[in-house]
């Protein structure tokens, strides 16, 4: 599966299908390495959007204060 192409929601609930699938024993030992490689490659992008939107989100408060202290 193409992981740099999903959101942070559709990655999320690849992870959470994964998980179920390895608790399940529903994976074959010969693809469990595939399977925790492609979980890897999710929890980076998920890691890499969450810190993304984390740095817009403190870019928006700074630019929030600057125009605050200038009004004042």
């Amino acid at each position: 599966m193409e992981t740099e192409k999903l959101t942070y929601e559709q990655a999320v609930t690849r992870l959470e299908a994964l998980a179920r699938e390895m608790e399940q024993g529903a994976v074959p030992i010969d693809e469990m390495a595939d399977r925790l490689r492609e979980a890897q490659g999710l929890i980076k992008q998920c890691r890499a959007q969450l810190y993304a939107a984390d740095e817009a989100v403190k870019g928006l408060l700074d630019e929030e204060d600057a125009a605050a202290a200038r009004d004042v």
